[in-house]
């Protein structure tokens, strides 16, 4: 194994799921074993969202599994980093092991085409990449969880409420799942929504500071916030809890109710669910599933109203059919 992917790659062993510092005197690899990569986002690890619920479901996974598997999971500081593990696995001569790489992010897609347009999979490696349409054909598996039935619910619900100026505030505008996100709140409120990015890659992911202390400026112009920004929301609940002036709040990626009395519900990914199926089937077939989108019904996405809500609940019941619909003809439309 090239060295500077030992440096980078983290073992997951018993119940040690956070990173730790890696040596050079790395053990060998049982060949009966197959062998599972996890790449997280940058900086994802720690977002008590999306990228914490990944990990759950890589630990689920591993509990059914242990004794016919090695997990290594690398969470970057950066996507340059994030290539330079991608690049050189992609590298490594075949061993006849069996190798799934797990690309837990659709930040990653750009870099992963320069790899593959260098190097090509071996007979026993396959890749996995979460939320993309895989424009471009690479010989890769995907799947998509739709969020826009959710945020179409979501939308609604603001309407239905009487609020008039929700801030939908998006992480960058290149990623697409939040980008659809952003769509199916728009379309479930209808006109009267103001946008605006954190940044333009990446790091919009991990600005809670930043968030933070824009609330106290949004607080002053909105009355509700829908955000799809990863880590970043946490500064946004994080101000909710600490003044009473907060807008009323979505929660994103998974029940975010207990963070703040401001979240009226939450838009929720079952991405652990999907990672422990997806895994299980290729250790069970050697195979993925194919490529596809999973929308609201699929037991992957779902809109969940917060305790302290209840009213709202009627609401969402009255609107899943209508969501759904609107779902499926948005991503008919693409």
């Amino acid at each position: 194994m090239p060295a500077s992917l030992k440096s980078l790659i983290i073992i997951l062993i018993a119940a040690a799921f956070f990173p730790a510092c890696s040596s050079d005197d790395e053990p060998a690899l049982p060949d009966s074993k197959k062998q599972i990569i996890v790449l997280f986002s940058p900086g994802g690890l720690g977002d008590m969202s999306y990228n914490d619920r990944i990990l759950q479901g890589v630990q689920s996974f591993r509990k059914q599994w242990r004794d016919k598997v090695d997990i290594y999971i690398y969470c970057p500081g950066s996507v340059d980093e994030g290539k330079r593990v991608f690049a050189d696995w992609l590298a490594l001569p075949g061993d006849g092991v069996p190798a799934l790489f797990v690309v837990a992010s659709s930040d990653y897609e750009p870099m992963m085409q320069e790899c593959f347009a260098k190097d090509s999979l071996t007979g026993h490696q396959q890749v996995l990449l979460f939320e993309s349409n895989n424009s471009q054909h690479m010989p890769v598996s995907t799947f998509q969880i739709s969020m826009f039935g959710p945020s179409y619910i979501a939308g609604r619900t603001v309407a239905v409420r009487g609020l008039k100026a929700p801030l939908i505030v998006l992480a960058n505008p290149s990623d697409s799942p939040i980008r659809t996100a952003a769509d199916g709140f728009r379309a479930g409120f209808g006109e009267g929504t103001t946008t605006l990015y954190l940044a333009d890659d990446w790091k919009g992911y991990v600005a809670a500071t930043e968030t933070y202390h824009k609330m106290s400026e949004w607080s002053r112009d909105h009355d509700f916030v829908f955000s799809v920004a990863g880590g970043s929301n946490s500064g946004i609940y994080r101000y909710a809890r600490e003044n009473a002036d907060a807008p009323l709040l979505a929660g994103m990626d998974v029940d975010q109710s207990s963070l703040a009395s401001a979240i009226i519900g939450s838009v929720i990914k079952n991405i652990d669910k999907a990672i422990v199926e997806y895994l299980s089937a290729w250790m069970e077939t050697g195979k993925l599933p194919a490529s596809q989108v999973y929308g609201l019904g699929s037991g992957y996405s779902d809109w969940c109203v917060a305790p302290g809500y209840p009213m709202l609940e009627d609401v969402k019941q009255g609107l899943i059919q209508e969501a759904i619909q609107k779902e499926k003809e948005y991503h008919e439309s693409l």
